[in-house]
């Protein structure tokens, strides 16, 4: 028999470990991470779709304890940084449930919400579209699907 304590940290699934699914069923997955090996920054997110993995890749981070959560979007060659999306989760009920401290949470909320990147998506890939036949993102909800 698992120890209670045992048991319960077994079944916690922080963010940094969660997949989410976008709410519009069109197969992306919003994977979550661990930091880079050295990095000040709090977690890695990347967005997947089945026919193409590593869509956007992202470091999280939440600025001096609480606050925002902003997700920096890893392109190298944006002239003036990274493009930074702001990051928003809510419970079941779709009440706030983004953590004071990023990292100090047991389980991921239920939904998450990123700002602008259904904007961000239609600029940086509208070229590509219909080449690729991954769809648009759009502006979704994205919904706690599973722990890695």
């Amino acid at each position: 028999m698992i120890p209670p304590a045992l048991a319960n940290a077994e079944e916690s699934c922080p963010i940094s470990q969660s997949i989410y699914r976008d709410g519009n069923g069109q197969g992306f997955e919003l994977v979550f991470g661990p930091p880079p090996v050295g990095s000040i920054v709090d977690a890695t997110a990347v967005i997947n779709h089945p026919l193409q993995s590593h869509l956007y890749e992202f470091t999280v981070d939440q600025v001096s304890g609480y606050g925002s959560i902003w997700m920096a979007e890893q392109v190298p060659t944006l002239p003036n940084g990274d493009q930074r999306f702001w990051l928003a989760f809510f419970d079941q009920n779709l009440r706030s449930a983004t953590p004071p401290f990023f990292g100090e949470e047991t389980e991921a909320p239920k939904y998450a919400v990123i700002s602008e990147l259904g904007s961000h998506d239609y600029y940086a890939r509208r070229g590509t579209v219909g080449q690729t036949e991954v769809p648009l993102l759009q502006d979704v909800i994205w919904i706690h699907e599973r722990c890695q």
